[in-house]
């Protein structure tokens, strides 16, 4: 009898973790998956995929998968690992490794009885989210709405919040948030279900796209205009200088590059 409640017990602890995968929900150019000792397939909509596959997309492809009721969106250019998806009494856990590239994220926020753990690690920076989105490529972070902890590999940390930008620097040091850009509205609700999923991708392909001269504050767009390995000096005018700039949406990129301040 001690025995057969022992087997159970472990059957109970260990299935979630056998069980969960994520599944494309979207597919646009050459885009390939390798699951452990296998060979690389093409991506298809509607294929589900178990922790340790790698993902990839070429030039100008993308991806979107849908992770325990979170949407990832993974850019041109990346390759991505799926570290870890578990789901118990307690909530769900995800953990991605970014190798390369840039992933957008768009993570259902933790309940009153379920917690949403949702983690990108880069190669020089984690990003540990909580029911926010964020655009990340492993070394700058926007976070679009929320809130995220930016972390280095010396455990140096910032909290970046809803339309605030952070980067890590060549040291030791992770930059002062600057707000670039009004806090978006969350797309994904605690209490919501598979339907607040299925409008993300609704949206996206009924949504027409910005007019030409107001063109969409997204990471690109900051990378841009911070440059590589910014890292921004404490206090002054600089961060509101670059909010108004950014914000305004007209102001020649060449033109907000002159009020950083780089260490």
């Amino acid at each position: 009898m001690k025995t057969t409640l022992i087997l159970v017990g472990l059957w109970v602890t260990l299935a979630p973790a056998w069980s969960e995968t994520a599944v494309f929900r979207d597919v646009q150019g050459k885009v390939e998956y390798q699951t452990k000792g296998d060979d690389w397939l093409p991506a298809k909509v509607g294929v589900a995929i178990p922790v340790g596959t790698a993902v990839s997309t070429g030039f100008k492809s993308t991806a979107a998968l849908e992770i325990l009721g979170s949407v990832v969106y993974v850019r041109p250019l990346t390759r991505v690992v799926i570290d870890q998806l578990t789901r118990n009494a307690q909530g769900t856990k995800t953990n991605l490794t970014l190798l390369s590239g840039k992933v957008k994220a768009e993570v259902k926020p933790s309940s009153a009885t379920l917690d949403t753990s949702f983690q990108v690690k880069g190669p020089t920076a984690t990003a540990s989210v909580r029911g926010t989105g964020i655009e990340f490529d492993g070394e700058n972070l926007l976070v679009n709405h929320g809130e995220v902890n930016l972390t280095n590999r010396w455990n140096v940390s910032r909290l970046v919040q809803g339309g605030e930008f952070s980067s890590v620097g060549k040291g030791a040091s992770v930059s002062p948030p600057v707000p670039v850009k009004a806090a978006e509205k969350p797309a994904l609700t605690s209490q919501g279900g598979a339907e607040e999923v299925d409008a993300l991708f609704t949206a996206s392909e009924t949504a027409g796209a910005p007019p030409p001269s107001v063109p969409e504050v997204d990471l690109s767009t900051v990378i841009t205009v911070f440059g590589d390995q910014l890292v921004l000096t404490e206090g002054g005018s600089t961060a509101t200088d670059l909010k108004t700039q950014i914000q305004d949406l007209q102001t020649p990129i060449a033109t907000v590059v002159a009020t950083v301040v780089v260490q």
